[in-house]
């Protein structure tokens, strides 16, 4: 039932009309400055048509446009009253306007000028559809079922009639022979702004709903506002200026300011209520945000909303929504498919991304393992039943472009870990989803129980499901936590969340690294009383490991699951599940494509078991699969280790060798043996599955060889030290996650995600080693070592090809002058030389350690001279070298030179490493006088004192990082050496 209170309606938002700066003798137009009033306006501009007219002669264009054709032919449209009827009547009118406006009619593979009679008869179509509107739209009340809930069809509705308006205009109809149509479309945008701004009894649309509704409804009253945009008059309800300030405000304010905002200007956060309803709201927003662009020059205006004005840019030039269309084009799978997380459908994509005139975000489907019932061409994904968008792909006209996503990619803020083998429909994809905060609070009743859930496409196949979505009224049968590839706890996951609340676990995406042939990442989550990290290591675009470290106070039955997409006894439709559980593992097939899993856990799981569960087809209709349970019972923390494969003709040969610490497996084919194993300690633990014994103490290892048996790859998260037999193979001076690996005979890679000292082993002498962080490095030749100090995080590579040196340094010298020392030297050439550290060590020193840095001349081809006295120099011998850097970080060292020591020795004060993270050393000759060392901070305060003869090490694991002083005193408090300043680093 309709309620309507004039009086109550009008009391409530008359002071609306004051805040905009209106009075009711205003007319309300809307002309900005430098508005483009031409028309067409929306879906294009009069310039572009000719283009479209060419690109619609072939191909799949001419496909589209010959179905956007049929529709405007379409004679059944008497239903005026439904929601399925008014929408399929303002369908037909906006097609039957881009007929007449393009002029052109598909005929025997081309297309040709639109007969006169057809266009007589389309254009008389389109204005009886215009003059006939139904404009009724229903009054807003909250707590009814015949709410706002029926605008999201009003609006879409009133946006496809303006486009059929503006699209009219472009092809030449005048004010006179529309002004019918035109009075409509005025009272309907009229309609939906009252209803849309008068509170009923307390309750504001606008001020309650945050979500897509709000988006739809602002998006059709921006739309209203640039095609109608003279109309004008004195009622406030039908003023353009009255929508444009309500739409623009409100789009600006649910995307990217209010308090439960969908997104962030600031990063990619993505749209909190998941990918559909982002293309749900966006199939209004769009069209708006295109209009708009045409409509105004990028810039910035007020808009006003009652009391609050803002200066909004123009959304189409706003970066900020880049942000919206990098998220979903970089979560896309391989074969354009956006992922089923949350109320998604499996079979949705968005190719009405063209609509924003950028090709990065317009990539092709692949469509041959779609199944029939879905929407498996692009002309069914342009019209579904929502609302058919082929017209404004076709009048985008904007060309495909390849994905340039990363083998990487983490998005922290809206909880996506995506992996990629590639860019092509081919390409092997795992997502790993953990929502947390605004993204996960504001999701309300589009949100899962799905935290740390994964899905798995490759090889052109859907392969481990996310459940996708029926229905609002019947999500609850897909949506709970036992329908997503997580962790169950007694049999349970995370509650789906409600109209009314959110789900009640948060996941936090973590530590994520790449190099060449291993990438990593991780989604940390809690429910139901236990702790799930999910490790995912992506290995040399092959296969995935997942390590899953669940911990809890108490004891329970822990659940590994996989819906795989096949079904036990199945048919080639519903793909098929082949039972290896005695052997730990379980294999799905679906259209030619395999996905073998074998999984472990702690010293052996309990069982290995399968259940028949389901998953969204296509709207509204499920289909059945198998799920692989692997339980853990009777424990409070375990380690569960598995190995997905995705193949068409051979499956990756593995086996468990788990021991009572660890979750273990080992793996081979043809190119390498592999042995991975995760614990809950850092212990040291040796596992012998290749040649000879792996012993490591990280919480996750991964350790390879190649089919020589020599040695591949290393990967170690929260490690120290890995040995291969009695083989040293890599260590850290501190627990870090670590990554080395042989790319070939020539060049190493690794990887460190904190400060650090590595020690590898390696038989020969690196020519260069360059990296971000990277302080320096030497070479044990007796030992076969390279040392490598790492002030942060870096990824580092080692190489053993001679290259060009971009500095030619042609002299480099050193001589004593008393107690000090003179250093020159000469550069014939310079290219990008930021300048040179120069670096001293003793031999009582292991190391050198840095005096002071020179600025370089960057580029030159003259002869430059530097130089540099050394005040402090030791009176024994000493050696000098140049760490010469780049402006890239990129770094060359020196010859060393020697210079002999002074006749008459001067006490010397050594400290190193500089910069130090837990530990300083500090050395003072003659070592037999004791002395007192004084560390004080930048500000003078005095934080230690001690006395010490000869060596000490100083402590600075708890110093804050930053500059420190180190004085050296003899015992009475007088200087013996010049001030050192103290770098400490963590």
């Amino acid at each position: 039932m309709k309620i309507n209170l004039p009086f109550l309606s009008v009391l409530l938002v008359f002071p609306c009309f004051f805040s905009l700066g209106r009075s009711y003798a205003q007319t309300g137009n809307w002309t900005p400055a430098n508005a483009d009033l031409s028309f067409p306006r929306t879906l294009l501009k009069a310039a572009q048509v000719p283009a479209v007219q060419q690109s619609i002669s072939s191909g799949e264009r001419l496909t589209l446009y010959a179905g956007v054709y049929g529709s405007s032919n379409t004679t059944e449209f008497s239903d005026n009253t439904t929601s399925n009827g008014r929408r399929a009547r303002a369908t037909i009118a906006k097609n039957a306007a881009f007929v007449l406006l393009l002029d052109r009619k598909p005929d025997a593979g081309t297309v040709i000028t639109l007969p006169a009679a057809e266009r007589t008869n389309l254009l008389a179509k389109t204005k009886t559809l215009l003059e006939g509107i139904n404009t009724n739209v229903e009054v807003y009340a909250s707590f009814s079922g015949a709410s706002y809930t029926e605008w999201q069809w009003r609006s879409k509705e009133l946006i496809d009639y303006m486009i059929a308006y503006d699209l009219l205009k472009g092809a030449g109809q005048t004010n006179e022979s529309l002004s019918l149509a035109r009075t409509k479309l005025q009272e309907f945008a009229g309609n939906l702004y009252k209803q849309a701004t008068t509170a009923f009894l307390g309750n504001a649309f606008f001020n309650q709903v945050k979500n897509n509704h709000t988006l739809m409804t602002t998006s059709a009253l921006g739309l209203s506002a640039v095609v109608l945009n003279d109309v004008g008059g004195t009622d406030p309800w039908l003023q353009p200026t009255n929508w444009i300030n309500t739409g623009l405000y409100h789009l600006d304010n649910v995307l990217w300011r209010d308090a439960s905002r969908q997104s962030d200007t600031l990063v990619v956060a993505g749209y909190a209520e998941g990918p559909y309803y982002f293309k749900y709201a966006f199939l209004n927003c769009l069209p708006f945000i295109r209009a708009i662009g045409n409509f105004l020059p990028d810039g910035r205006l007020p808009y006003t909303f009652n009391t609050t004005t803002k200066s909004i840019r123009n959304p189409f030039y706003d970066p900020a929504y880049d942000k919206l269309y990098d998220w979903i084009a970089t979560i896309q799978m391989p074969d354009g498919r956006t992922p089923a997380l949350e109320d998604s459908f499996i079979d949705m994509a968005m190719p009405e991304l063209a609509l924003t005139g950028k090709s990065k975000y317009l990539n092709p489907m692949a469509f041959s393992n779609f199944a029939s019932s879905q929407m498996n061409s692009l002309p069914r994904q342009l019209s579904d039943i929502t609302v058919d968008m082929r017209a404004a792909f076709l009048a985008s006209n904007l060309q495909y472009s390849t994905p340039a996503n990363q083998k990487l990619t983490a998005l922290p803020a809206s909880g996506n870990l995506v992996f990629r083998s590639g860019n092509d429909s081919l390409a092997s994809y795992l997502h790993v989803y953990g929502k947390n905060g605004r993204a996960q609070q504001v999701t309300g009743g589009h949100n899962h129980g799905d935290a740390s859930s994964f899905l798995l496409h490759a090889k052109g196949q859907l392969l481990a499901l996310d459940p996708g979505y029926l229905s609002n009224g019947s999500r609850g049968s897909v949506g709970e936590g036992v329908h997503h590839n997580l962790i169950l706890v007694d049999g349970a996951g995370p509650t789906m969340g409600t109209s009314g609340a959110t789900n009640d676990a948060e996941g936090f995406v973590q530590n994520a690294v790449s190099t060449g042939r291993l990438s990593y990442g991780e989604v940390r989550t809690s429910y139901l009383g236990a702790t799930i990290t999910r490790k995912t290591l992506f290995v040399r675009d092959s296969y995935f490991l997942l390590a899953e470290a669940v911990s809890s106070t108490s004891a329970h039955t822990y659940t590994w699951q996989l819906h795989g997409y096949g079904l036990e006894g199945g048919s080639a439709a519903t793909g098929t599940f082949t039972d290896s559980l005695a052997f730990h593992s379980g294999t799905w097939q679906k259209n030619g494509v395999n996905l073998k899993a074998h999984v472990t856990a702690t010293n052996g799981a309990s069982t290995y078991g399968k259940a028949a569960n389901v998953h969204e087809l296509t709207y509204n209709t499920t289909e059945s699969h198998t799920t692989l349970q692997v339980q853990k019972a009777g424990v409070p923390n375990v380690q569960f280790l598995s190995l997905l494969h995705p193949y068409t003709t051979r499956a990756l040969g593995v086996k468990t060798v788990s021991t009572a610490q660890t979750a273990a497996l080992a793996m081979g084919e043809n190119e390498y043996q592999d042995l991975a194993f995760a614990q809950a300690d850092t212990v040291a633990v040796s596992l012998f599955s290749l040649p000879q014994t792996v012993t490591a103490d990280a919480l996750f290892t991964f350790f390879s060889l190649d089919k020589a048996g020599e040695f591949a790859q290393v990967f170690m998260e929260t490690g120290k030290t890995l040995t291969y037999g009695s083989s040293f193979y890599m260590a850290s001076s501190r627990r870090a996650t670590l990554a080395w690996q042989k790319l070939n005979d020539l060049e190493y890679e690794g990887y460190a995600s904190k400060s650090t000292v590595l020690t590898i082993t390696l038989d020969k002498p690196p020519v260069t080693v360059t990296g971000a962080n990277l302080d320096q490095y030497s070479y044990d030749p007796v030992a076969k070592e390279v040392s490598i100090t790492l002030s942060g995080p870096s990824a580092f590579k080692v190489n053993f090809t001679p290259t060009p040196l971009p500095v030619k340094l042609t002299q480099f010298t050193g001589k004593r002058q008393q107690n000090n020392v003179l250093l020159t030297w000469e550069t014939a050439s310079e290219k990008d030389n930021k300048g040179f550290e120069l670096q001293r060590k003793t031999a009582e020193m292991p190391g050198f350690e840095t005096l002071t840095f020179v600025k370089g001349n960057g580029t030159s081809n003259v002869v430059n001279r530097y130089s540099f006295e050394d005040a402090t120099a030791p009176t024994s011998t000493v050696y000098y070298r140049l760490k010469q850097r780049d402006h890239d970080g990129n770094f060359e060292f020196s010859k060393v030179i020697a210079v002999a020591g002074s006749k008459t020795a001067a006490p010397h004060f050594t400290v190193y490493p500089i910069p130090a993270d837990e530990v300083v050393n500090l050395y003072y000759n003659p070592s037999g006088t004791p002395v007192q060392m004084r560390l004080s901070r930048s500000d003078g305060k005095v934080l230690q004192q001690v006395s010490f003869q000869g060596e000490m090490q100083l402590s600075t694991a708890l110093l804050v990082p930053g500059l420190y002083f180190l004085h050296l005193l003899d015992l009475q408090g007088n200087p013996l050496s010049p001030v050192r300043k103290l770098i400490v680093k963590h």
